[in-house]
């Protein structure tokens, strides 16, 4: 039987921060507050913030939701080049 490894601190730093940025700059491309795309999201706009600051790991259904608040695909909003 194959045993459960826990993998800790995979949490990345420049990745999170690359990610807020993306985020932000999507939403200044769109010309939305962020409370308007916190609305279309269905997030907290505080939540938002930390994101587009980087200060939190947001999880993949909250990535989901902000790429739909944002009118792209997960997969755009993710793009690998971009985030570096």
């Amino acid at each position: 039987m194959s045993e459960f490894r826990y993998v800790k601190n995979i949490r990345n730093d420049d990745l999170i921060k690359a990610l807020g940025q993306r985020v932000r700059n999507l939403r200044s491309e769109r010309k939305l507050t962020m409370e308007k795309l916190a609305e279309l999201s269905g997030i907290d706009y505080r939540q938002l913030s930390y994101i587009e600051l980087g200060q939190t790991d947001p999880g993949l259904s909250t990535l989901y939701a902000i790429a739909n608040g944002l009118d792209v695909t997960l997969s755009f909003l993710m793009d690998s080049e971009s985030l570096r």
